[in-house]
């Protein structure tokens, strides 16, 4: 694979494309051959399959232990979290055409510009985009390693245990198969594909949420950079005198842009709406289950250190959906006070006040990503999530005591 220019978009898109490509849900190209579409098929299969070999156990182990709370806070955050990857994965099949069409127009939005200054505030969201990905990645590999480290711990601990009598191994994750499978090689091999179903897992969790951030800080640059636009304005007005000659073409250019970026983030939400409900919707329970798990004083070293890496996994998780939209309200918010307060609106033509002005009354409107249009996606949702994340927790604690 040859090398791509820091100033192109491939190369700030990068570890998403190989994340979603891994698991076949990266939007195949249309001049890719025949043989490539098969192969990203079958490799979308064998994730779902390899997803359910998790997620299907793990209901019957609920089903089978339903009232036991410790086991009920162990496997429902797991659990939570796969069937959140279910519920993204099939909507996203569901709509891939939509999400094909806006993929492609975050790829046009990219050379909008072609100044490198001022291509640099764009380029700078972009490339933390990139580190977030990859650090996102490595979160959740930590996890599935946690996991893994912590059962092979139990594993060896039985093993070379000549006075135990009890089987203590444990899988990575807390499963029922309908059968036992304590005894050898069963629990090998399926020690073996837990631990290869988890990474699969973790890719596609990383692939998808990563993705949908970059798509929202890539949105929120575009902003940035009518910012820089309309700064620029202001700067050669108070320059040069002559320049508003030439001002009403460079403030058609931000105003089109401007509606054309309205109209992309309408798409988003209509995209990304029932997935980030969903997340919202579920995240509270994830903090609430992983959290008792982790804080029960009946819990192994080796479940407590499982359950503290699943809750931080969760909260970067969180965190990765409620950045960015915090920089799209603040970047879209800047657009009006940037209008108002960096172009001498008051010596220019009352053609070119009527046209700032629609600009700032829009800007007002502030663009934001929603969840089924009550929720703002925010700083301000990962502080509700918490809280209502402790809210199920002690309401938890509250039944184990009675």
């Amino acid at each position: 694979m040859k090398e791509l220019p820091n100033t192109s978009i491939d190369y700030y898109i990068l570890p998403n494309r190989i994340f979603c490509s891994m698991v076949g849900m990266w939007p195949i190209e249309e001049k890719s051959s025949t043989c490539s579409k098969i192969f990203a098929y079958i490799r979308l299969i064998l994730a779902l399959i390899a997803i359910n070999s998790v997620f299907v156990p793990e209901i019957m182990m609920i089903a089978s232990s339903w009232g036991d709370i410790t086991i009920l806070a162990g496997v429902g955050c797991v659990l939570t979290t796969i069937g959140q990857l279910l519920f993204k994965m099939i909507y996203l099949i569901v709509r891939r055409k939509r999400s094909y069409r806006l993929y492609y127009e975050i790829r046009s939005l990219w050379d909008t510009a072609n100044d490198s200054k001022e291509m640099q505030p764009y380029i700078r969201l972009a490339y933390w985009a990139r580190i977030c990905t990859i650090a996102f990645y490595l979160s959740c590999m930590c996890n599935v390693i946690t996991f893994s480290i912590a059962g092979v711990v139990d594993y060896f601990r039985f093993e070379y245990n000549a006075s135990s009598t009890d089987n203590s191994r444990h899988l990575p994750f807390v499963v029922w198969y309908g059968t036992d499978i304590s005894a050898s090689p069963k629990f090998e091999i399926a020690f073996i594909c837990q631990i290869l179903s988890s990474m699969v897992c973790a890719t596609t969790i990383c692939g998808l949420d990563a993705s949908f951030m970059t798509t929202i800080l890539h949105v929120s640059a575009q902003f940035k950079l009518i910012n820089t636009w309309i700064s620029n304005i202001g700067t050669e007005i108070n320059c040069n005198p002559n320049y508003t000659r030439k001002i009403k073409i460079e403030l058609m250019r931000c105003i089109r842009h401007h509606q054309r970026m309205i109209h992309v983030v309408n798409d988003v939400n209509n995209l990304l709406t029932p997935i980030i409900f969903m997340q919202l919707l579920t995240s509270g329970l994830e903090i609430c289950l992983s959290g008792y798990a982790m804080l029960d004083n009946e819990a192994e070293i080796t479940d407590i250190l499982k359950c503290t890496s699943y809750f931080i996994s969760v909260t970067v998780q969180l965190l990765l959906w409620c950045w960015p939209g915090e920089i799209l309200i603040q970047e879209n918010q800047e657009v009006g006070q940037v209008a108002y307060f960096n172009i001498p609106w008051y010596n220019l033509p009352s053609m070119y006040q009527r046209h700032l002005c629609l600009m700032i009354v829009r800007a007002q409107q502030y663009c934001s990503i929603s969840a089924l249009t009550f929720r703002t996606l925010s700083i301000h949702t990962l502080t509700t999530v918490f809280n209502t994340g402790a809210s199920y927790f002690t309401l938890l604690r509250q039944i184990q005591e009675k």
